[in-house]
């Protein structure tokens, strides 16, 4: 059950990755809008992070499980916040595939990746 919940979440994070370092432009817009600081290099190293979680939980997800949990919480978080404050603008959770605006849902599809994550971790 280890394996498999880190397989679909290190899917999760290879997808996102990718849709990010695809649209460069938009991510950065997204990221500056969630009030990210430095969007622009930012928009560089989290589709590297995303990458390398995604390997990890590909390769141990005993070990990329708890990067995987770190940055899901980081995101709802982030997430959260947004919405308390009012803020609706897309999150770019999955590059330019993710304009809709920020909801609730998203916290609870990322609470959902957090348990994948927990599974994943204590196996």
């Amino acid at each position: 059950m280890a394996n498999i919940a880190g397989y679909i979440l290190g899917g999760v994070f290879l997808v996102a990755g990718i849709t990010k370092l695809r649209s460069p432009l938009d991510t950065r817009r997204s990221l500056r809008d969630l009030g990210f600081p430095f969007p622009k290099e930012a928009g560089i190293a989290l589709p590297l992070v995303e990458l390398l979680t995604s390997a990890l939980l590909f390769i141990d997800p005993g070990t990329g499980g708890p990067c995987a949990v770190a940055l899901l919480v980081a995101f709802t978080v982030l997430i959260f916040g947004r919405l308390t404050a009012g803020n609706t603008s897309g999150c770019g959770c999955f590059g330019a595939w993710s304009t809709r605006p920020l909801s609730y849902k998203d916290i609870v599809r990322n609470t959902i990746f957090i348990i994948l994550g927990a599974v994943a971790t204590l196996g």
